[in-house]
């Protein structure tokens, strides 16, 4: 009961007049997880994937990156994997012989199928139905991916920070067996990226993603990346995330991620925290200059006691090489008795030198008091997308931070002339359409919703994705 490989040329193109079935593989693009097998009968389409029952003598094709797998009363009962030419071809189904299990290159595929031999039937002929499904197996790209408030700690800085993420993801069926058996189920139907059962599949697997995101982010910046160059690490960031997700997608629904591409940013209250921290780090590198300067002071003093040509030569270097400003690093008190005799020769009075601060024009001073006073009102603005719990307290996430109630729902949608709420392009009631001059805002990246879709803000506040014309929903 296993499958026979035809030999090249073996199988001519009279096959299709012949009698006994011929089975192929029609209409799988890049959108497609799985179709059912079409099968041919004299040169005509006998069905249309719904039952594509296949029986002892049947031959069907494999193309490069497809698995076909033979279905029997719910479990797999034998399949071919062709990722490579060698693989790829024309194939017999012979009920007298084992199953043949032709799996390629295929890693992690053996732990769910050693219980396997249990299932087929034994001496011989088959009493059950056996149907033909293929699975494609090509990297399928381009899929939308998008993060918010990603907590995380830089690898440079050690800030904890919040990173905003978008971009696309790349995944690809590795295991044929596990992914029929436990997402497909169904011989008779097809799967797609975009709508029915695969495209609640997609969606499940965005949500799975995101605390998984999370785990690998922080992998990779320990590893003392900086936080603005974690992007530039694709393969690091899907090698974790494949590891965190591999019970839930590779296990049991035989699926892997092949590539990430994401633009990495964080939010305005972690940039204000880098901010903050590169000033400190600014001030503390020029109170080290200074400090390297006042030792070379030093070290400056002391080679000139100890001059062949006596101190007096060896201080009139250092004014010479201080631009005669030598005097105050010999001696201050010396400097400032001479100033006071100056200014008493000349019938004027000494005044003791002023600090840096105390030398800042009067009108710098206020501004960096009124800067300084400005802030805390600044802090005290609540957020534009803020709102109010029943309970009182003031929130920007989806839930009261005080009482836990979700964020009210509000009213999305344009209004009808006849009074009906609607996000098409046509009224649900009505059928009338919508006006031009009322678009609404969807983010494309993430697909998060503002609460009034007419107004959207500037940036998505979960991803981080500007809103522009390609988030118009209609």
């Amino acid at each position: 009961m296993g499958l026979i490989k035809m030999f090249t040329g073996a199988i001519s193109t009279n096959l299709a007049d012949q009698v006994k079935e011929y089975f192929r593989c029609d209409g799988m693009t890049q959108d497609h997880l799985a179709v059912a097998a079409t099968k041919v009968m004299r040169g005509q389409v006998v069905n249309n994937g719904s039952d594509a029952v296949i029986t002892n003598g049947s031959v069907f094709d494999v193309a490069i990156g497809q698995a076909a797998v033979l279905v029997e009363n719910g479990k797999v009962h034998d399949f071919i994997y062709a990722d490579t030419n060698d693989l790829a071809g024309q194939y017999k189904y012979d009920s007298a012989v084992e199953p043949s299990l032709l799996g390629g290159g295929l890693k992690d595929i053996w732990p769910s199928i050693k219980n396997m031999a249990s299932r087929f039937t034994a001496g011989g002929q088959s009493t059950n139905t056996m149907r033909l499904v293929y699975i494609n197996c090509k990297p399928l790209l381009n899929n939308p991916i998008g993060f918010g408030n990603i907590p995380f700690r830089d690898g440079e800085m050690n800030l904890s920070l919040n990173a905003m993420a978008h971009g696309t993801y790349e995944f690809k069926i590795s295991n044929p067996v596990a992914f029929y058996e436990n997402v497909m189920m169904d011989p008779s139907k097809t799967l797609t990226r975009n709508g029915g059962d695969g495209a609640q599949l997609i969606s499940s697997m965005k949500k799975e993603m995101k605390p998984k995101f999370t785990k690998a982010l922080t992998k990779i910046s320990a590893q003392k990346i900086p936080y603005d160059q974690l992007g530039a690490y694709p393969d690091e960031l899907a090698s974790a995330m494949n590891d965190e997700l591999r019970e839930e997608w590779l296990v049991k629904r035989g699926i892997e991620i092949t590539n990430l591409s994401l633009e990495l940013n964080v939010d305005d209250a972690s940039k204000e925290k880098i901010s903050k921290f590169q000033e400190a780090a600014t001030a503390q590198n020029q109170g080290l200059l200074y400090a390297m300067d006042r030792m070379s002071i030093n070290t400056a003093r002391e080679a000139a006691a100890n001059n062949a040509g006596g101190a007096a030569v060896g201080f009139m270097g250092m004014n010479m090489a201080g631009g005669g400003m030598g005097a105050p690093m010999q001696d201050p008190m010396a400097y400032q008795q001479q100033m006071y005799m100056q200014q008493q020769q000349q019938g004027g009075y000494y005044q003791q030198p002023q600090s840096p601060m105390q030398q800042m024009p009067q009108q710098m001073m206020g501004g960096v008091a009124q800067q300084t006073a400005q802030q805390p009102a600044q802090q005290a603005t609540p957020a534009a997308d803020s709102w109010t719990c029943t309970c009182g307290h003031t929130n920007t996430g989806k839930f009261c931070m005080e009482c836990g109630a979700p964020k009210p729902a509000a009213t999305n949608g344009w209004t009808c002339s006849c009074g009906a709420v609607n996000k098409g392009k046509f009224c649900m009631e009505c059928g009338a359409k919508k006006p031009a001059a009322e678009p609404l805002y969807k983010c494309d990246k993430c697909g998060w919703e503002p609460t009034d879709p007419k107004n959207p803000p500037k940036f998505c506040p979960q991803c981080g994705d500007p809103f522009n014309e390609d988030d118009v929903q209609g």
